[in-house]
């Protein structure tokens, strides 16, 4: 196969397995929960359905560009981590210190989280190039195309919340539709009792976002065993009202406090 087609072929096959996942990764959470206000980062969920798919396009180029195997592949792999990276702290709001410093330390595990896939398009590119020569069937080559579609859409499955955040979420907004119909601080539920100016601010339309750090919100909660899964959820009005509430097992109510 000429290079320039094996490179187009690369574009092509990241493109496709892109979309796969960044359909699933970037939709499953709105399926499980489709009555929840999640927040979405720019460009919002199309947008980043589009820019998923297209860095997942460039990675395959990458991966496919040199005639040799391995370095499009470590290449690929560390242009995906670098970017990947760059966007977690674009969007890292609360506080872009620690979470730089946190990718720096887990950069080169999310290099090999990018391998599998560079590795994927240049067997996908082998695949095909053999396959025409020995004048295999089409069909039997794009199996090989339908199979790795699908495990990439089975990759972005992973991007579900837990069970447990997920039943927070959707207790914070009971909570919260409770909450908005009190006209006194005695009459919101005892957890949002805590925020102050929640009567007088929660109107509107407001969103969840799961944090990664329940520590970061300076609220008394119970002592959780070592590994328990602690949903850290901040709420943020579209008058830039906020707060933040933590859910610890066994999930009942939550602590809150202003964020």
């Amino acid at each position: 196969m000429q290079l320039t087609a094996q490179r187009r072929l690369g574009l092509i096959l990241g493109l496709a397995l892109g979309l796969g996942y960044s359909l699933s990764s970037n939709l499953i959470n709105n399926f499980f929960l489709p009555n929840i206000p999640l927040f979405v980062p720019w460009p919002g969920t199309a947008g980043l359905i589009i820019l998923t798919t297209l860095m997942f396009g460039v990675l395959g180029l990458i991966a496919a560009w040199t005639e040799e195997s391995l370095p499009g592949i470590i290449a690929s792999a560390l242009v995906g981590s670098i970017i990947s990276s760059i966007w977690i702290i674009l969007n890292e709001t609360s506080n872009r210190t620690s979470a730089f410093i946190a990718l720096f330390l887990v950069f080169l595990p999310r290099v090999f989280f990018y391998l599998p896939f560079s590795w994927l398009i240049r067997w996908l590119v082998s695949k095909l190039e053999v396959s025409a020569y020995q004048s295999i069937p089409p069909a039997r080559r794009l199996l090989y195309v339908l199979i790795t579609f699908l495990l990439a859409v089975f990759a972005g499955t992973f991007s579900l919340y837990p069970e447990e955040a997920r039943q927070s979420l959707v207790k914070m907004d009971e909570l919260i539709q409770l909450g908005m119909q009190a006209s006194a601080r005695d009459q919101l539920p005892k957890s949002l009792q805590s925020v102050e100016g929640f009567v007088s601010n929660a109107n509107g339309k407001y969103n969840f976002t799961l944090g990664s750090d329940p520590d970061a919100l300076p609220v008394q909660r119970p002592v959780v065993e070592f590994g328990a899964i602690e949903s850290f959820i901040i709420i943020r009005f579209e008058n830039g009202f906020r707060f933040g509430c933590v859910f610890s097992p066994p999930y009942v109510l939550p602590a809150c406090i202003d964020f």
